[in-house]
């Protein structure tokens, strides 16, 4: 028995009448606080347990009969879970329906919205909506911080209840994190952290949050260690027999372990993802993971391999008809095409991909291909066309969102462009910098000694 949870030979003792009486109360305290750690442990033991037989002690016949009323006021508490849950997409529905600063309002003052499937529900929300608009996700984080904060936890259960707390500010690290605020993240995360250090030890919680840590790693450059960190997400998995859950974490480690410069572990990485994962249930996760292991495919210089792995797929960007998706996959089609040898292609793509995230704003991945264009033309031995892309890139640039230490680097592109003295490993020290410092203005551009 640990300081959370009864073990299973503790359960089984309590089931015997064997357990102490201190023992006793707290086993049947932590049961009756509906604990869902300990409810995987209990269905099981309910299947082996059969009616007191016949000339058994008065002592046993009595643990039997406390058993029976025990699972029977559990069935009674399952009863009103389920139809809590049932109730709580319309509740959402009709919370979300309220102008933004009338919600927090209902949250504090009406009790029919303070019910934790609505908390989860509108967790799940701000997460989901970390994918289209950063702002709209930490909005609804923190409404659902709110509402945790406003739970019974009488009725729900301590534990239960510091969980949810925990994932409401680890969803709102999160949507900071999504919105370039790093050091809001870190502090949103180290106090998701703290609260799951007096919750209910549940694994799966612990996942979410050193998941999400992981993501704020890589977010801050280190994506080393994001890529360790995840070691510890997938072990957790696989322990409770969660194959979509590990296949997913598996693959943002393959992905981690690319951008750290390892695209032959990445490949291998994100393969045993895709296996495990369910497509079906997440299919942008699906899209997301082939498209790296085709880029990654690229970068190993398994040009054709990666060209057959992206005909198999490339159907299904069509799933996702935003920019984002459309411009990726012309930026990929046109590293390939370079790898390949079909400058021509090449050239035509990377231009118009250039163009396109100029004109969406998108300055600091505009950087990025044109570091792949002037690649291209360094092939070529056409330093006159890479001083050309260099000498205006920075004013250009400066004026979207690419940070000061990214404009140090690029600088010093322009600079060797202009001396002729712009080489392939250069551009690709640049090209990794601009990556590893994507959305961590503090990082600084050290080149590397010649």
């Amino acid at each position: 028995m640990d300081a959370n949870h009864p073990d299973r030979q503790a359960l089984e003792r309590f089931s015997q009448a064997g357990a102490s009486a201190a023992e006793e109360r707290w086993i049947e305290s932590h049961l009756r606080s509906g604990c869902q750690v300990c409810q995987r442990e209990v269905d099981h033991l309910l299947g082996t347990l059969s009616p007191a037989p016949e000339g058994a002690s008065e002592r046993a016949a009595a643990s039997f009969a406390s058993w029976d009323g025990l699972f029977a006021q559990l069935e009674r508490r399952l009863a009103l879970v389920t139809a809590e849950r049932r109730a709580a997409p319309p509740l959402l529905a009709e919370l979300l329906g309220y102008p933004p600063a009338e919600r927090p309002v209902l949250v504090t003052h009406c009790r029919r919205f303070r019910a934790l499937a609505v908390c989860e529900l509108l967790l799940d929300a701000s997460f989901e909506k970390g994918f289209h608009d950063a702002g709209q996700s930490a909005e609804l984080a923190e409404l659902g911080l709110l509402l945790a904060r406003h739970l019974d936890a009488g009725h729900y259960g301590h534990s239960v209840v510091q969980d949810v707390q925990a994932r409401a500010w680890a969803y709102l690290g999160n949507a900071r994190r999504i919105a370039f605020d790093l050091a809001g993240a870190e502090e949103a995360l180290n106090q998701a952290e703290r609260l799951a250090e007096s919750g209910s030890a549940d694994p799966l919680e612990e996942a979410r949050i050193l998941d999400l840590r992981a993501s704020l790693l890589s977010d801050q450059g280190r994506f080393e260690q994001a890529a360790e960190l995840l070691d510890v997400v997938i072990g957790i998995y696989q322990d409770l027999h969660e194959p979509h859950r590990q296949g997913r974490a598996m693959i943002s480690q393959g992905v981690f372990l690319g951008y750290a410069g390892w695209p032959e572990e990445a490949i291998r990485q994100i393969r045993k993802g895709l296996a495990l994962a369910e497509w079906e249930r997440e299919p942008r996760l699906a899209l997301v993971a082939r498209h790296n292991l085709a880029w990654f495919l690229n970068d190993c210089g398994r040009s054709e391999e990666a060209l057959r792995q992206l005909a198999r797929f490339r159907h299904t960007y069509r799933e996702f008809p935003d920019a984002w998706t459309e411009l990726r996959l012309a930026w990929l089609s046109g590293r390939i095409a370079t790898r390949l040898g079909r400058l021509e292609e090449a050239e035509r793509s990377l231009i118009d991909v250039r163009q396109r995230f100029l004109a969406e704003g998108h300055g600091y991945d505009a950087s990025l291909v044109t570091l792949d264009l002037a690649q291209l033309y360094l092939q070529q031995g056409r330093n006159a066309e890479v001083r050309e892309l260099a000498a205006g890139m920075l004013a250009v640039f400066l004026s979207q969102d690419v940070h000061r230490q990214a404009a140090a680097a690029l600088a010093v592109f322009q600079q060797a462009a202009e001396l002729d003295r712009a080489t392939p490993p250069l551009l690709e020290e640049i090209a990794a910098y601009l990556r590893r410092a994507r959305r961590n203005p503090r990082l600084r551009f050290e080149q590397a000694a010649a």
